[in-house]
């Protein structure tokens, strides 16, 4: 007998209902209402960062507008017109990528579709992804649609470059702003999953996975995905940092602790980063996650603690307040300053391999020591 095909954690858990998205609570509150009151509008454009809800909102206004036998403002998703949405199998609702059809013949052929009377449902409802790829042709020519659609007919833009939608597209249009999810929600959302997958996962591990995917629930949860596969039924910080390529807390607090004692020998100030470079790590990387923590050190020493925030986990605020009691804020700065202009430098100088980066990374490391020799104002 075939197993059925496995289906990904993205799209198991795709949210059928207004009320199962992960934040969006703006947008979700307006549709729901103007579904109420039955005042759905012609054109909506969704504009937001990858991954945050706007194509699976799209597709719940769709079936709460073709609804037979709605519940408030959710679709039953059990009614003939809506289970044939959620299969893709409806006539009446038309996903179309920009990004493959942005010719002005596509939107021609829109436009001579639009005039037809939906099939089964109660309205046709169009989906036009990454709006943005259209071509200047072709937004002239969804214009007159737009401003005059037929009453049997709902547009629902979405994009991620708000900018390159012109104002004559948004101005037809009901504008709604999709944001990034905080770092905590998404981990509350995967730890919820996890119990029902039956996968035991840290907190830590969910938060890094949590902060791979940058607010997006979907790339969140294509990395948990990852995870699973490389961690097994339990899923650890340690291993999960692994497979992001996350550097371990100890080598940046080593590194400092390095560079802020004057009596530091000149090679142990390499080792870090002859480490990384031994074992075939990203030196340009590290150098960015380096400028990361000593921000993260910064705020911290001034009393902050916001996970959110700092993009770490709090167990890494807690080991950082007490290793790093003693640091001085100020030349925390400055090493800052001093990392950052390296950065500049090596852009300019467009570094060929990872040998050359650690040169230049090295014989930074040994100035920045040099001057750090040198006392403070505050340490004074």
């Amino acid at each position: 007998m075939t197993r059925p095909a496995h289906l990904v954690l993205a799209r198991k858990y795709r949210p059928l209902k207004f009320s199962d998205v992960v934040e969006q609570s703006t947008a979700v509150r307006a549709l729901q209402n103007a579904a109420l009151e039955d005042r759905i509008g012609s054109a909506y454009l969704f504009f937001g960062p990858r991954g945050v809800g706007k194509t699976t909102i799209a597709r719940i206004l769709a079936r709460r507008i073709n609804c037979t036998n709605p519940k408030e403002g959710e679709p039953c998703n059990e009614c003939p017109s809506c289970l044939s949405i959620i299969d893709g199998r409806s006539l009446d609702v038309i996903e179309i990528d920009a990004a493959s059809n942005r010719r002005i013949e596509d939107v021609r052929e829109l436009r001579e579709n639009v005039k037809f009377q939906p099939m089964n449902s109660k309205r046709k409802v169009y989906i036009i992804d990454e709006v943005h790829m259209l071509t200047t042709e072709s937004f002239n020519a969804l214009l007159k649609t737009l401003e005059e659609p037929p009453e049997h007919v709902a547009f629902v833009l979405a994009t991620t470059e708000l900018n390159k939608v012109p104002e004559t597209i948004l101005s037809r249009c009901q504008v709604f702003t999709f944001r990034k999810v905080p770092l905590h929600r998404v981990q509350e959302y995967m730890a919820s999953i996890c119990k029902k997958e039956g996968i035991q996962a840290q907190g830590d591990a969910l938060f890094w996975i949590a902060r791979k995917g940058d607010g997006s629930v979907r790339d969140s949860l294509s990395f948990l995905e990852q995870a699973i596969s490389f961690c097994g039924s339990e899923i650890t910080a340690e291993k999960v940092r692994e497979l992001a390529g996350v550097y371990p807390l100890e080598i940046f607090l080593k590194l400092t602790s390095l560079l802020m004692d004057p009596s530091t020998p000149s090679q142990d100030l390499a080792t870090p980063v002859v480490e990384i470079f031994d074992q075939g790590g990203d030196l340009n990387r590290f150098i960015w996650d380096y400028l990361d923590h000593l921000r993260i050190l910064r705020y911290v020493r001034s009393g902050v603690e916001d996970s959110d925030f700092l993009g770490i986990p709090g167990s890494q605020i807690q080991t950082i307040k007490s290793t790093a009691a003693e640091f001085d804020p100020a030349r925390i700065s400055l090493i800052f300053e001093e990392i950052h202009q390296l950065l500049t430098t090596a852009f300019f100088l467009k570094l060929r391999n990872s040998y050359e980066s650690r040169i230049l990374i090295e014989m930074e490391l040994l100035k920045i020591h040099d001057r750090l020799k040198k006392p403070s104002i505050s340490g004074l």
